[in-house]
């Protein structure tokens, strides 16, 4: 069966492109043809090898030449900035409804949503198959009177090369900044400020480089010789977390692929979605303000990750994508 994929793909954030390729592949070796919505269709093609249509005007066509609709994953439905993200993701889900085809909401993360996108939201998904990726967004489906389970993150099954380092204990502390975070990037600059008056090594990478580069940059402005490290792609960013002694990120997927990398993290969390995967993750988790005592002692202490949370969220991850595969079955289908 082709399965359509609805997320915020070929935009430039590593992060979303992780997701994407965890899902692709878990898709693929479940016997779908994975076909993905997408900002750049040419580079989703070339990055991930699939047949990609225009989000906007190849929606209708890709809609019609497939057989479901997976919406997700990633935190699509939200409307804290704006009610366009909201409205497209939302507007997806309902013209497939339409179209008489089936559609399954899988690894998003809920909210945050107003009053009015609370309503929204429960009107276009009632009677979805629903799953999310955090505890928070299971919470919410509830209220929502959406019936939903818990799965993981799919980058959390990136193929991992056998030659990727783990952790280093001599290795850099790699900090992972997010634009339009500017307490938190603070935060890391202090940070880092204070681990080269220790000696300790440091790098930093944008997985969104074309909007976090300016907050790396001014990393290297504060401490000559920092270690850029190279991430516009899913193995690239693998690799840009891996051999370091532990990381620090403004952004989820840092702390996942240094999960999936095998190096201790914390988060400073902007957002419901990093603190929820923090907390499976047992991993440490900061909020605005940020304990910059706490946290510097952390990074020197820089403790391994907590294997069994994050061995816990792998296996969640595997099961989520063998629940996908059981509800796009084509006997679930002719039986709903």
């Amino acid at each position: 069966m082709r399965v359509l994929l609805s997320g915020y793909y070929g935009a430039g954030n590593v992060g979303d492109e992780a997701l994407l390729a965890g899902l692709v592949s878990g898709l693929r070796e479940r016997g779908f043809e994975p076909v993905v919505l997408s900002a750049d269709p040419r580079a989703t093609r070339e990055l991930h090898g699939v047949r990609s249509f225009d989000r906007v005007s190849g929606l209708l066509p890709a809609l019609l030449r497939s057989g479901a609709l997976v919406s997700g994953g990633g935190g699509l439905l939200q409307d804290v900035t704006s009610s366009r993200s909201l409205d497209y993701y939302l507007g997806v889900v309902r013209l497939a409804r339409r179209l008489g085809k089936r559609v399954v909401l899988y690894g998003q993360s809920l909210g945050p949503l107003s009053t009015a996108g609370l309503a929204r939201t429960a009107a276009a998904l009632r009677g979805l198959p629903v799953a999310v990726r955090d505890q928070e967004s299971l919470a919410l489906a509830g209220t929502l009177n959406l019936s939903a389970v818990l799965v993981a993150d799919p980058a959390l099954l990136l193929d991992v090369p056998p030659d990727l380092p783990g952790r280093d204990p001599s290795g850099p502390v790699v900090l992972v900044p997010r634009s339009g975070q500017d307490v938190l990037n603070s935060a890391l600059e202090t940070l880092a400020l204070q681990l080269r008056e220790d000696g300790t090594p440091l790098a930093a990478t944008a997985l969104h480089p074309q909007q976090d580069s300016p907050a790396v940059d001014r990393l290297v402005r504060l401490v000559p010789g920092l270690d850029v490290r190279d991430a516009t792609t899913p193995a690239l960013a693998l690799r840009a977390v891996s051999g370091a002694r532990y990381v620090v990120s403004v952004r989820l997927h840092g702390c996942i692929l240094a999960a999936r990398a095998g190096v201790g993290f914390a988060g400073l969390s902007y957002d419901p979605k990093v603190r929820g995967f923090l907390a499976q993750a047992a991993a440490p988790s900061f909020q605005r303000p940020v304990d910059q005592k706490s946290l510097v002692n952390l990074v020197r202490t820089s403790p391994p990750m907590e294997v069994h949370a994050v061995d816990h969220l792998t296996r969640l991850a595997s099961e989520g994508l063998d629940w996908l595969a059981d509800v796009l079955s084509p006997e679930r289908t002719a039986g709903a």
